[in-house]
């Protein structure tokens, strides 16, 4: 049997024994103490559909084992006796809070690009504000007992780039009132157009959704727009910028036509027949290619004079907002909520340097890159003047522990098209960026984002003090709809940990169909997610979730 791989359980114990009858010959019972505070996370119990096809309700079912990975440094026995807490943060990333009225917003898209509708995008505020409430009411790391010393939001928390969406984003984060609605007084997006394309919930007539088992469910709409309170994080938040968050539809640098749709009074409802050349082509702009980013205007009014057009109240708050207005918003005393001012961006920050460092704990440091490219297209790179940055901060906090966040991983930085903020600089890419982190031996992971999938890959080196961990965590948006807990451990034996722990939102499994309070608003989101048809398993392995990686310690 090797120790490539070892396990933990929820409760060190519980559970090994059905590991080792699955046949597994690289899972091995490690005889250490149960977690300091388990409760609320994925250690303590889990959720999962209640059987297997059609339209299913949600389930708890048994906490999920600590998978210890050893694949950088040994476990020594007794190190959780000796362990001391350096960090404690949760990483929430691709929240993707949308305004489902926006004009801009391509639903139509759903066949040639999955991710263009989702059925419960339409209660993203209030699934959000219940992912808020569980990082409140976890307050330790649930393996060190270290009070959270931060939250990290790694990008994509808004979808469409829209002013209204930042608006509810930030209403939500820093807490406070929130108002979903936009437009006008009544609710003018696909949720109740009559589509049989799109969940029409209020509506008894079929649509797909409603063929596949989703309920019927009267005064959804109306529920979802109405005014609610968030309660806001109550420890320090921290925001990275993600493609979604400086380009609209997260892929279209910012032309005249995408304002022109935002703010418009038309809004394109479908779009088939004839006009399904044009989808596949604007899907390519869209998804694929950031050079052909001026074609869509164009693309956009064929399919208007193609497809069903509507006429919607205009609403100039929906207008793609600047990086000067997002820098300004984080920094507006209205979103504050628990600070700190700027949430991680220094006062003289400016589109062109969204990167910083944010000291975390005594030792640990947070460097925040900024991995977007506003050329567009939904992938990332690096400019020279941000990558020399990241070589000398890395540097300069020698003597610390070092975490770096990022919206976009390594294997999706491949977007090399020269930026239009420094048009004349030089992008890197992903492995530019883990060779600069490997020059330094106090880097102990990349966390990031973007895929919306749980990815955990050991970065190794041929020094072993220069290894690190890139750790891909799963979106807001998709099931399984969860964060990551990430703490930093010294064990005293010449090693460190990161102890990563997967947390739900605080909402409720089984929400009453006829219920439309917040919290059950919340729990409707999480179930509707994991019935998207769109949907497809995102959870990642067992060593992508509940994990303990181990590194040498750098600083030793």
């Amino acid at each position: 049997m090797t120790r490539r791989t070892a396990v933990q359980t929820g409760m060190y114990g519980v559970g090994a024994a059905a590991l080792l009858a699955a046949g597994s010959r690289d899972w091995w019972v490690d005889d250490e103490q149960p977690p300091v505070h388990a409760r609320g996370t994925t250690l303590d119990g889990t959720i999962r559909p209640a059987r297997q096809g059609g339209y299913r309700r949600l389930v708890s079912a048994p906490g999920e084992a600590v998978v210890v990975r050893d694949e950088l440094a040994g476990a020594h026995r007794g190190r959780t006796g000796r362990r001391t807490g350096l960090a404690a943060v949760v990483q929430v990333t691709d929240l993707h809070v949308v305004d489902t009225q926006n004009p801009m917003r391509c639903e139509y898209l759903d066949r040639q690009v999955r991710t263009a509708y989702r059925p419960q995008e339409l209660l993203a505020p209030q699934g959000t504000t219940a992912l808020v409430e569980a990082v409140n009411g976890l307050g330790v790391g649930p393996l060190t007992g270290r009070p959270l010393d931060a939250v990290v939001a790694t990008g994509d928390l808004t979808d469409n780039h829209s002013g209204t969406e930042l608006d509810v984003l930030l209403g939500v984060l820093a807490g406070g009132i929130v108002r979903p609605d936009t437009g006008g007084a009544a609710y003018e997006g696909v949720a109740n157009a009559g589509l049989w394309d799109h969940w029409q919930p209020g509506s008894t007539e079929e649509d797909r959704y409603r063929r596949a088992g989703f309920p019927h469910l009267p005064g959804l709409v109306e529920a979802a727009m109405r005014p609610f309170v968030s309660p806001g994080f109550a420890v320090p938040w921290l925001v990275t910028m993600g493609n979604h968050d400086d380009t609209a539809l997260g892929t279209l640098m910012t032309r005249p036509y995408a304002r022109e749709w935002a703010v418009g009074d038309r809004k394109i409802f479908d779009a088939a027949g004839d006009a399904t050349v044009h989808l596949a082509e604007l899907a390519s702009c869209l998804a694929l290619e950031p050079r052909r980013v001026e074609e869509a205007g164009d693309l956009l009014r064929q399919l208007a004079r193609r497809g069903d057009v509507r006429t919607v109240t205009p609403d100039p708050r929906r207008a793609p907002f600047t990086t000067e207005e997002y820098l300004a918003a984080l920094r507006a005393p209205a979103y504050a909520g628990a600070g700190p001012v700027g949430h991680g961006f220094p006062h003289d920050a400016d589109a062109a340097t969204l990167y910083y460092a944010h000291r975390l704990g005594e030792q640990v440091v947070a460097v925040s890159l900024d991995t977007t490219n506003q050329a567009g297209g939904a992938d990332g790179s690096i400019g020279a003047a941000q990558l020399a940055w990241l070589r000398r901060t890395l540097a300069a906090h020698a003597d610390d522990y070092v975490l770096v966040f990022s919206h976009h991983p390594s294997w999706n930085m491949t977007n090399l098209v020269p930026d239009p903020r420094l048009p004349d600089e030089r992008r890197h890419d992903g492995d530019a960026v883990l060779a600069a982190l490997h020059e330094n031996a106090n880097v102990l992971a990349w966390v990031n984002g973007h895929c919306h999938s749980n990815r955990i890959v050991a970065r190794g080196h041929h020094d072993p003090r220069r290894a690190f961990w890139e750790v891909n965590t799963v979106s807001h948006v998709d099931a399984p709809q969860q964060a990551r807990i990430i703490e930093v451990a010294h064990n005293h034996d010449g090693t460190v940990s990161l102890l990563t722990t997967m947390l739900d939102a605080a909402s409720p499994l089984q929400p009453a169909y006829d219920e439309r309070s917040t919290a059950a608003l919340g729990g409707l989101y999480r179930e509707l997610a994991f019935n998207d048809l769109g949907q497809r398993d995102r959870s990642g392995r067992r060593g992508d979730r509940n994990t303990e990686l181990l590194l040498p310690d750098p600083l030793a």
